[in-house]
């Protein structure tokens, strides 16, 4: 099986893994005769609650209204939640494609029959499992990954100016840029720190100007999506709030010394 689009090859070799173990699970499993399928928009339409389908050839798309979410391919087995009256979404042929049948009983039987069988079947659902769960990470990550866009820009230029609306959180990726308020150079700003953040949680106007002090790439992301980001990845925050800690010592020394 894999993700419609690409996957890491962690799943790849995890998919591989299940494949394996699938082979070992029916080695000695009656099965019946081979079947083949011309395209249909749900393979198991029809068929008995029992029967399970290995692919010899072709491939089968997994979809949830109407949306693709795996593909499965020669040796996977087909129809498990199914057979177990659990949930599941179509399973869509959109070529032909071939099966081996294996009822759900005779595979429960072979398994019971051999402790070592036993093992391999708890191996398969346990990889099974986390293959789903790192594909649903995936998907939630996915979901909530911002729109981002890349600019560059060269020493002198303003990133951010004094006074307009925040729009944007910025993330300096490259080099160097420092902070100004009323023409006064208040603080630096360095690689991998995030700025533009305060006025977007207060709803303000910009307290200040960042300027680029050498050639700098910085990374900008939507006021709604950096604030969907903070939600499901909360350690952004502290290092707001680390980063904002730092600067309030920097102020206070600024102070002592003056």
């Amino acid at each position: 099986m894999h993700l419609p689009d690409s996957q890491p090859d962690h799943l790849t070799d995890l998919s591989g893994k299940l494949r394996g173990l699938t082979e070992i699970i029916l080695q000695h499993c009656p099965v019946g005769d081979a079947i083949q399928t011309d395209a249909c928009a749900d393979l198991f339409d029809g068929r008995a609650e029992k029967q399970l389908l290995l692919i010899t050839d072709g491939q089968v798309k997994l979809e949830r209204q109407g949306k693709a979410i795996l593909h499965f391919e020669r040796g996977d087995l087909l129809g498990l939640s199914r057979a177990l009256q659990l949930p599941e979404g179509k399973l869509v042929v959109e070529e032909s494609a071939s099966f081996v049948p294996v009822n759900r009983d005779d595979l429960m039987t072979q398994v019971n029959a051999s402790p070592e069988l036993q093992k391999h079947w708890a191996y398969f659902l346990i990889c099974l499992a986390t293959y789903y769960r790192e594909a649903l990470t995936l998907e939630k990550r996915a979901h909530f990954q911002p729109s981002t866009g890349f600019m560059s820009y060269g020493p002198g230029e303003t990133i951010i100016a004094q006074g307009e609306t925040a729009d944007c959180v910025y993330t300096l990726l490259e080099g160097k840029a420092y902070a100004t308020r009323d023409g006064v150079r208040v603080g630096d700003i360095h690689t991998d720190e995030v700025f533009g953040a305060l006025a977007v949680f207060t709803r303000q106007p910009r307290n200040a100007s960042v300027i680029a002090e050498t050639d700098c790439s910085v990374m900008a992301v939507r006021k709604e999506d950096f604030i969907d980001l903070v939600e499901h990845q909360p350690q952004i925050c502290i290092s707001l709030i680390e980063e904002m800690a730092d600067k309030i010592n920097q102020l206070n020394q600024q102070l002592a010394a003056s």
